[in-house]
């Protein structure tokens, strides 16, 4: 064996052995970063370890006690992965059912769009808005010069909540709906949030959340965005009615936290059974994966997903429509998690608060 065939067999092994190791870390039930980043590429690792598994065939042969050793490893690390992201390929059963017929004032349509806050491409927006005309408007990342390319939207969105910030998590909502409700700071000074009551044109009254919690980075561990969304998830649940959460969360559905905000708030999750939807990110096609969400109580069907053209930012926009099947202001789930559940979500926002007391105390 040359030594350039032994140095190619060895990186091949190393290869397979930090796939293995990456696909499992997430199980490491930790806030830190460079753990809860590997969350998000489960496709992509997926992927790669077919790869691997078939050059290890290649390489090494069926009989060899190496493949053998190693393919243990694979099969079980793609068997790992998949079960996370095997409930968003069709045919698997939807969470939340399809609607047939609705009545148009039972339905509900929403746009979700992280702007990028260094992008100028502000027609691209307009444009999408008018083409889609949905009767609420999220836009997450807005600076200044976003707040004020949306003049032309003032007259057909009356409702507005705005706090456009520099710091990349600037918010806007907008509403043709009645709308009462504000922007609040639940963990983090810079970091707004939303929670408002939308009036839908048959009375109804709908609890709508809006979030962009910070994400797990250098610098920057997952536990304020943990906390916030069990703490949404919480209110969800404490409020009984008929409620959406909607933004970029930072996070993807099948991570841990996303399930548990689920369990929390006893919420349901728009795309199982109907496909990823990803958005992020928009420049590079192979390193995409579903950041911008929308959960609702059980009080909804869904009539349309779509995701976006590109408006110049690193996320596409997705649009929803829902129609509200059930009364808005009838509980749908229990009043209470389970108790395994609560104590989780406690000690979740026990580390947010810490986490955020201190990066107060050290600044």
């Amino acid at each position: 064996m040359t030594g350039w065939r032994k140095l190619g067999r060895l990186a091949l092994v190393a290869m397979v052995v930090a796939l293995v190791v990456l696909s499992v870390l997430p199980a490491w039930q930790t806030d830190r970063w460079w753990v809860r980043q590997w969350d998000y590429p489960r496709i992509q690792v997926a992927a790669l370890l077919l790869i691997t598994g078939a050059a290890l065939w290649l390489v090494y042969g069926m009989r060899s006690r190496t493949f053998q050793a190693l393919m243990i490893g694979v099969v079980a690390a793609l068997a790992w992965q998949v079960s996370h992201f095997l409930a968003y390929i069709p045919p698997y059963p939807k969470e939340v059912a399809s609607a047939g017929t609705c009545p148009t004032d039972r339905q509900l349509s929403l746009l979700n769009a992280n702007v990028l806050l260094t992008n100028k491409d502000y027609p691209r927006l307009l444009r999408l808005v008018e083409q889609r005309n949905p009767d609420v408007l999220l836009l997450l990342e807005p600076g200044a010069g976003w707040a004020k390319a949306l003049a032309p939207l003032a007259k057909r969105y009356p409702y507005r909540l705005s706090e456009p910030t520099p710091n990349t998590y600037g918010m806007i909502l907008m509403s043709r709906l009645p709308t009462a409700g504000q922007l609040m700071h639940r963990l983090q000074p810079g970091v707004p949030s939303a929670k408002v009551k939308l009036t839908l044109p048959g009375g109804q009254e709908v609890i709508f959340h809006a979030l962009h919690p910070e994400p797990p980075w250098p610098g920057d561990d997952s536990g304020e965005r943990d906390a916030e969304l069990v703490a949404v998830g919480r209110e969800v649940r404490d409020d009984g009615r008929a409620s959406i959460v909607m933004g970029d969360l930072n996070d993807v559905a099948w991570s841990r936290t996303s399930r548990l905000f689920k369990k929390v708030a006893g919420m349901r999750d728009s795309r199982v059974g109907r496909g990823f939807y990803p958005t992020f990110t928009a420049e590079y096609p192979l390193l995409r994966w579903p950041l911008d969400h929308l959960f609702v109580s059980p009080h909804f069907e869904v009539m349309a997903i779509d995701v976006l053209p590109n408006i110049g930012s690193d996320h596409f926009p997705i649009f929803f429509r829902l129609c509200l099947t059930d009364r808005a202001g009838e509980r749908q789930v229990a009043p209470d998690a389970p108790p395994t559940t609560e104590a989780e979500a406690t000690e979740e926002v026990r580390e947010g608060v810490a986490e955020t007391k201190a990066e107060t105390n050290g600044q």
